[in-house]
């Protein structure tokens, strides 16, 4: 082909397009990895802080039942150990979260924290029971 001044066109455009493709298309794959890593720490940051906060929630246990020989979670203080732990815990981690549900069944201890560093909110939720002894868990 020919252009107007007589010039031969060598595909030079064709070239910078091709180019100018692959480039976005690079782009595009390295921002899509980068938030879904993101995402994915995320979700793995807020099932971990909800874990160390039941345990936390868990642990405490209401001294008059403890008395008796049974493992009785007292719900006042679970609470507050729970909110602590979540608090502090997302402090340390950088993240921006918050304790999206928490849920006391008996010796269960059961918490959800929704991280929201991302701007997409990344749930995990996870329990933990109070046992007496080292490791035998109550009927």
């Amino acid at each position: 082909m020919s252009s107007v001044d007589g010039h031969r066109d060598c595909g030079s455009a064709t070239v910078l397009m091709i180019t100018l493709c692959f480039t976005f298309l690079a782009g595009s794959l390295v921002w899509l990895s980068r938030t879904v890593d993101q995402s994915l720490d995320d979700r793995t940051n807020a099932t971990a802080v909800a874990f160390q906060a039941a345990r936390a929630g868990a642990q405490a246990i209401d001294h008059d039942a403890a008395r008796s020989g049974e493992a009785a979670v007292d719900p006042v203080a679970a609470r507050s150990a729970v909110a602590a732990t979540t608090i502090r815990l997302l402090a340390v981690n950088g993240d921006t979260g918050s304790l999206s549900a928490l849920t006391i069944i008996g010796n269960r201890v059961t918490v959800s924290v929704t991280i929201t560093t991302t701007g997409r909110p990344a749930t995990g939720t996870a329990s933990a029971i109070a046992v007496v002894g080292v490791d035998e868990p109550l009927p």
